[in-house]
């Protein structure tokens, strides 16, 4: 029934989920747009690097002494810069735009906020935890379930008598 390890197992199944389907690689590459990645690390370094301004004239003004700008900044913008570019790089690889490139790119993030801890299980932590939380919502995001209906929802308050005198 089973043949060869756990391990090879393991490598025949991660294989095949990398695999392109056979019936339509054209119609995949055909509709994917490759992905600028520098631009995408530069634009989210620089975004993430204002928030680390903010963070770090909060932290400032609440610790009552002056506890530096650039730690947080240098941080944030080395978080946002690498969360994007290895977003960009590995959809650009792959060709897909899907779950796991945001994955990944959380995955890298959290490593460098670990590494950040002079930690390797720190590192390892918050590579599996952003990485799984990013990759989990980015799955249900795609999933498109929500269901439309055609009737209109009643409100979440029961109507009274205000309410429906201060409709009309």
């Amino acid at each position: 029934m089973s043949e060869g390890s756990p391990a090879t197992q393991l490598k025949a199944i991660f294989a095949r989920s990398l695999q392109k389907p056979a019936d339509a690689p054209s119609s995949s590459s055909a509709t994917y747009q490759e992905r600028p990645a520098l631009q995408n690390a530069f634009r989210l370094g620089g975004q993430s690097a204002i928030a680390g301004v903010i963070l770090a004239g909060l932290r400032n003004s609440l610790a009552g002494k002056n506890m530096g700008i650039m730690g947080p900044v240098g941080l944030f913008t080395a978080v946002g810069a690498t969360f994007a570019m290895t977003e960009s790089v590995v959809a650009n690889q792959r060709e897909t735009n899907d779950a796991l490139n945001g994955a990944s790119g959380a995955c890298a993030a959290g490593f460098l906020l670990g590494l950040r801890a002079r930690s390797l299980p720190v590192a390892v932590g918050g590579c599996t935890i952003m990485g799984g939380v990013m990759g989990l919502y980015d799955y249900t995001v795609s999933t498109g379930d929500r269901k439309e209906t055609s009737r209109p929802q009643k409100g979440f308050f029961k109507s009274t008598a205000v309410v429906e005198a201060v409709k009309t």
